[in-house]
């Protein structure tokens, strides 16, 4: 969620540094997402190493972090779904879905270190949540 929500300020805000994310981050969030500069400059430099943002340094020794042309069409796909998000949800549950985007990114980083009965057996854990949140939807409707 913390990448996310990079992209999305960075889209909306234009070129910022690390402190002035962590503030606007925290800020959006009410408090839910609170991140420190241990979470914030490794997320901007794995961004940075996907080719979403770029780095520069400002007269002031300050790095300034800006949308690639590449970060910009993702934080254009992505706009809407945070913008739901830092709009209709209360702070607790946008810090569950931090907590779950952290896990599934781990995850996602272990991949291919699974054997093959992990990755099926996770893949159908991931379905029997799907299901189980879609109904709990559908139930509050």
């Amino acid at each position: 969620m913390t990448r996310l929500l990079i992209l999305y300020l960075l889209l909306r805000d234009g070129d910022l540094h690390g402190y002035e994310i962590m503030k606007k981050i925290r800020r959006e969030t009410k408090g839910a997402v609170s991140p420190s500069p241990g979470n914030i400059y490794p997320a901007l430099r794995e961004l940075a190493s996907k080719g979403l943002v770029s780095v520069s340094v400002d007269e002031m020794g300050r790095k300034i972090y800006s949308l690639t042309e590449r970060g910009r069409e993702v934080a254009m796909l992505k706009k809407g779904f945070v913008e739901e998000i830092l709009r209709n949800n209360p702070p607790e549950v946008i810090e569950i879905l931090e907590e779950i985007h952290t896990l599934i990114t781990r995850i996602m980083a272990s991949w291919k270190n699974m054997d093959e009965a992990s990755k099926k057996a996770f893949i159908e854990d991931l379905r029997r949540l799907k299901k189980r949140l879609e109904v709990g939807v559908s139930v509050g409707s």
